[in-house]
């Protein structure tokens, strides 16, 4: 008696740590189920973040040797009356490049420092996103020197396309070579002279083909007639055989005699009227939107 409570005793344990550990068995597979995708989640999230860091490099690398390049590169301090030639080669950028920009030009400052000139000029307007940054653009890499101290973008109003912007731009003048370093050149502007403009980065690769829209006409179709249904009397072409008070008897050619009443349709038209005395009987045909009346009685002499 004693040895079957031990046995079933350890039977119940047995179960017990058998569920136990089929419990922890399950919880550790699906743990590890989930530790695996979130790896592989992961994994992708590193290499599209290591794609963008080494596109961004790239795009540094890029922006720097521009920079460099711009940097070093010959600059031309005007030597003009200003601030009349800056106004003027500010218009020539917005229409050389098709700039949809308006803006009011303002001088704030001028302070000489021996043969060179420095003004503090402000431009504020409003434009097209894209319009604003090809002027800074332009400004920046055309030959001529300017400087550009600060800019401002806020917007124009709700649903508009336009960017009202403010812009602090710096010009300079020379009045002799004297003072001229290295790495300035005179620009001496003159009504012979020709301005070539550098590249302009915004302009498409691909020339946009152009095609017309022509307009062709057809030729106005002549109007036509519905075509005559099986049954239905051409009253132009018939004949009425006999009148009663309330129907006639008509015929087209050899059809057969068809009896009408009032309202009864016929080809183009319907019957209107009955006229038992007279023998007449009254038709509305409607012929090209036109309305007539066609009356047809017995002849006598059939």
């Amino acid at each position: 008696m004693f040895a079957r409570k031990n046995s079933a005793t350890l039977l119940i344990i047995w179960i017990l740590l058998l569920a136990l550990g089929s419990f922890w068995y399950f919880t550790d597979a699906n743990n590890l189920v989930g530790a695996i995708k979130e790896e592989q989640r992961l994994s992708t999230v590193l290499k599209q973040s290591q794609t963008e860091v080494s596109r961004l490099t790239k795009v540094e690398n890029i922006h720097g040797e521009v920079t460099t390049k711009w940097q070093q590169s010959p600059k031309r301090i005007i030597s003009a009356d200003e601030p009349s030639f800056t106004l003027s080669y500010l218009n020539w950028i917005m229409s050389s490049y098709n700039l949809n920009i308006y803006y009011d030009f303002v001088l704030n400052s001028k302070r000489k420092s021996g043969d060179v000139t420095k003004f503090a000029y402000t431009l504020a307007g409003e434009g097209t996103y894209n319009d604003i940054n090809r002027l800074i653009w332009h400004l920046t890499y055309e030959p001529i020197l300017y400087q550009i101290e600060s800019i401002s973008l806020r917007p124009s109003g709700k649903d508009s396309e336009f960017i009202r912007f403010n812009m602090k731009l710096q010009g300079f003048t020379v009045d002799s070579q004297s003072d001229i370093n290295e790495n300035f050149s005179e620009y001496q502007l003159t009504d012979a002279s020709a301005y070539v403009a550098q590249h302009d980065v915004f302009k498409p690769l691909v020339k946009e083909r152009i095609i017309k829209n022509i307009e062709v006409r057809a030729k106005p179709k002549k109007p036509t007639l519905p075509k005559k249904k099986p049954g239905e009397i051409d009253v132009r072409k018939a004949s009425i055989k006999a009148v009663t008070a309330n129907s006639v008897f008509i015929s087209e050619g050899g059809s057969g005699v068809k009896e009408l009443r009032i309202g009864d349709a016929v080809y183009l038209g319907r019957l209107v009227a009955i006229y038992q005395q007279s023998g007449k009987a009254e038709f509305i045909i409607t012929k090209f939107g036109i309305s007539e009346k066609i009356t047809l009685s017995i002849d006598p002499r059939k």
